[in-house]
C-alpha cells in the first residue's frame, strides 16, 4: 500500500466515523443510552475476540492490564458522548468531541511537564472562541448540559489516546482491541440492564443502525485505521481522521436536515481550524486506534 493510498483510506476511517455520529442518533430513537452503549461493544468485542483467536495472537498480561485502562477510559469517553448526543444536534456534538485533539497537549503537560508550544497556545484560545460561537448560535449564551457532555466525552477521548499510545508500545494491537472492547462491554452490561429496559418493538431501521455502529463505525473502523498508519505519518494520518467532524455535520445536514445557522458553522470550523493547527505543531500527535 502507497501513502497516497493509506491517506485515502484514513479519509475513509473520517467518514465512517462521521456517519457514525447519525448511527448512534438513529439508534438513540429506539433504546437508551447505555442500552446502546452495550450493543455497540458487545457486538464489536466479539468480532474482536475471533479475529484475535484466528490470528493467533496471545494476550499477555501487560496487554490485559494496559489494554483494560484504555478500555475504561474508551467507555468513558463513548458514554458522555452518547448522552450528550442525546441531548443536541450531531453536528455540535461532532465539533466539540473533537475538542479532544486540543486537550491533549495539556494532559501530558501535567503528567510529564511537557510545556504545549505558543501554536497549540493559540489553538486553544480558537477553539474557545469556536465554542462560544456554538454556544451563541440561538442569538443569545446557551450552552446546554448535552454540549458539557460532550465536552467532557472531549477529556475522556483525550484521555484515551494517550492510554492507548503507552498501551500498543510493546503490545499487539489487535490484543490491545479485542481488551479494550470486552472491558467496554463488560461496564456497559450492568448499566443497560440495571438503569433501562429493553424496548419490545424493534425497527429494521434500528437494527440496521445498530449494525453500523458494531461492525462498521467500531470494528472495521478501528482496524482500517491500525493498517493504514503502518504506510503514512502519524501527522498525516491524523489530519485527515480528525475530518469526522466535518462529515458528521455534512451527514447532518443531508440525512438528519439539521439546520446550520452562520455563527454555528462560524464556530465549527473554528474548533475545526483549531484541531488542524494543534496536530501541525508536530507534537503530541496521537491516533485513535
Amino acid at each position: 500500500m502507497s501513502k497516497k493510498q493509506a491517506n485515502l483510506v484514513c479519509l475513509i476511517v473520517a467518514a465512517i466515523w462521521g456517519g457514525g455520529f447519525i448511527a448512534t442518533d438513529a439508534a438513540l430513537q429506539t433504546f437508551d443510552p447505555f442500552t446502546v452503549l452495550m450493543i455497540r461493544f458487545m457486538g464489536a468485542s466479539l468480532v474482536s475476540i475471533v479475529v484475535c483467536l484466528c490470528s493467533h495472537v496471545k494476550v499477555s498480561k501487560q496487554a490485559l492490564f494496559r489494554g483494560s485502562i484504555s478500555g475504561a477510559l474508551m467507555y468513558l469517553a463513548f458514554a458522555f458522548q452518547t448522552f450528550g448526543l442525546a441531548m443536541t444536534n450531531t453536528g455540535q456534538n461532532a465539533f466539540l468531541t473533537a475538542v479532544n485533539v486540543v486537550l491533549v497537549p495539556y494532559i501530558v503537560w501535567l503528567l510529564w511537564k511537557k510545556k504545549p508550544s505558543k501554536r497549540q497556545l493559540g489553538a486553544s484560545v480558537i477553539c474557545l472562541v469556536g465554542i462560544a460561537c456554538l454556544s451563541l448560535s440561538k442569538g443569545y449564551f446557551q450552552f446546554s448540559f448535552g454540549d458539557c457532555l460532550s465536552l467532557i466525552c472531549a477529556l475522556f477521548f483525550a484521555c484515551h489516546i494517550i492510554s492507548l499510545e503507552y498501551a500498543t508500545e510493546n503490545s499487539n494491537s489487535i490484543a490491545i482491541n479485542a481488551v479494550q472492547m470486552s472491558v467496554a462491554a463488560l461496564l456497559s452490561i450492568p448499566f443497560a440492564l440495571s438503569l433501562e429496559t429493553i424496548p419490545q418493538n424493534i425497527s429494521m431501521h434500528a437494527y440496521m443502525s445498530c449494525g453500523y455502529m458494531i461492525f462498521v463505525a467500531t470494528f472495521l473502523a478501528f482496524q482500517l485505521q491500525t493498517l493504514a498508519q503502518k504506510y503514512t505519518d502519524a501527522s498525516s494520518a491524523s489530519v485527515l481522521l480528525c475530518t469526522e467532524s466535518l462529515f458528521a455535520n455534512i451527514f447532518g445536514f443531508v440525512l438528519l436536515h439539521e439546520t446550520k445557522s452562520p455563527i454555528m458553522i462560524l464556530g465549527g470550523l473554528l474548533i475545526f481550524f483549531s484541531v488542524i493547527l494543534t496536530e501541525y505543531s508536530g507534537q503530541f500527535v496521537l491516533s485513535k486506534a
